[in-house]
């Protein structure tokens, strides 16, 4: 079948595989298809327990912190409600639409997906609904929360008394479910489950979808992808203005992220400011250094790796050279999938708010810093979406063919 690698663009025909075993690309190495063994079953029983479970986690208390006498839980709407009574209404949106609805959505459009194809219906709606929650994965992230609230978790027991409640245990069964879905379910699996790809060897002049991946004869660019209903372009439209208006906002953001802080606390000797450094210094202290190592990754290294990696790949495409083209291809691959665990910090913000406020103790309230780190993990994530890493390869081979190589 034909096959064009999403990274470096090369087409190819790969021959059918055996079971459990994989091709990839020729040119880059990046992986173009396996043959692990999809359960259908498996993966719909999956979805619907963590769409189901997805509910005690939205309506019962995730952590319950106790000083002296008074106690305090938190629910994740709880989260929103902080965020927007300390008027900061963009972060109270992210927020919900991260960690509450996108979550629901995504699972609801998995089911529905995968209940279509475990009753072999196929209908032409099908592949456009996969494609959005394809699209809605890396923006739907409970399995974040998990880790910004074990993080609020460790912080508090050091002060106070903290156990987590039944919402909290909801929400990491969700998360894990959602997390273990791809052992059973190939994305590449199910896209050739709604309609298979094409069989013939790749035609000199063709394209295939960002989307989906499928193969079509050039003729097709303007129109829709008869698979996933996405439409068609040789490589993605204007990717490197975008990227580079994108990337260029995420500098600007950048470091009032990290002047400013993340959060602070009224106490009655004041107020306490607490940025993202303080924040792993506190980890640190208290021995939690496997903690600090992971917002250190996550909210310092990986922000930087997004916007470093990013200017040198749009830098490559002006400037072409062969030299780590392969590592570039696949530097860009990682940072489009970790980009999304940076939102840690702005999350224990939001977890930490409502539940370590006792009135007349100590109240938390959101910093300025919380926004603009949001934006800029935002922001980031973006431009790596919006950007085409084919465009690396084509800059190479044009110069090669210009040098008459």
């Amino acid at each position: 079948m034909s096959q064009s690698c999403e990274n470096c663009g090369a087409q190819q025909h790969v021959d059918p595989l055996p079971l459990r075993s994989a091709a990839f690309c020729f040119r880059c190495g990046c992986l173009l298809d396996s043959t692990e063994p999809m359960d259908l079953n498996l993966g719909l029983a999956w979805m619907i327990a963590a769409f189901i479970l997805l509910f005690p986690a939205n309506i019962l208390p995730l952590m319950q912190a106790t000083l002296g006498p008074e106690s305090r839980s938190n629910y994740i709407s709880d989260g929103v409600t902080a965020l927007w009574h300390d008027h900061w209404p963009l972060l109270a949106v992210m927020f919900a639409a991260f960690a509450i609805v996108l979550p629901f959505v995504r699972s609801g459009m998995m089911i529905v997906v995968l209940g279509a194809l475990r009753l072999k219906r196929r209908p032409r709606w099908l592949g456009c609904l996969f494609r959005y929650a394809e699209n809605i994965e890396l923006w739907a992230m409970p399995d974040v929360l998990i880790l910004a609230g074990f993080v609020v978790f460790m912080r508090t027991k050091v002060e106070l008394q903290a156990r987590i409640e039944w919402g909290g245990w909801c929400l990491m069964m969700a998360a894990g479910l959602q997390m273990l879905s791809p052992w059973c379910l190939s994305g590449h699996r199910i896209w050739r489950a709604i309609a298979p790809d094409c069989a013939e060897r790749c035609p000199a002049h063709s394209i295939a979808c960002s989307a989906c991946g499928l193969v079509l004869q050039r003729q097709h660019i303007g129109k829709r992808c008869p698979r996933c209903w996405k439409r068609l372009h040789y490589r993605k439209p204007e990717a490197v203005m975008r990227t580079a208006a994108l990337v260029t906002a995420g500098y600007v953001l950048y470091f009032p992220a990290y002047y400013y802080a993340m959060s602070y606390t009224l106490q009655p000797g004041g107020i306490k400011w607490h940025s993202i450094i303080e924040g792993i210094k506190e980890l640190i202290h208290a021995g939690f250094w496997e903690l600090a190592i992971i917002i250190i990754i996550t909210s310092i290294l990986i922000p930087l790796l997004k916007l470093v990696g990013l200017t040198w790949m749009l830098l490559s495409i002006r400037h072409p050279t062969p030299r780590h083209l392969v590592l570039r291809t696949r530097i860009y691959h990682i940072i489009h999938r970790v980009g999304r665990w940076s939102n840690v910090d702005p999350f224990i913000v939001a977890l930490m708010a409502p539940l370590l406020s006792f009135p007349g103790v100590v109240q938390v309230h959101v910093g300025r810093a919380a926004l603009p780190f949001a934006l800029v993990v935002a922001l980031t994530m973006l431009a790596a979406r919006s950007f085409d890493p084919r465009l690396m390869w084509d800059a190479v081979l044009d110069k090669e063919n210009a040098l008459g190589r």
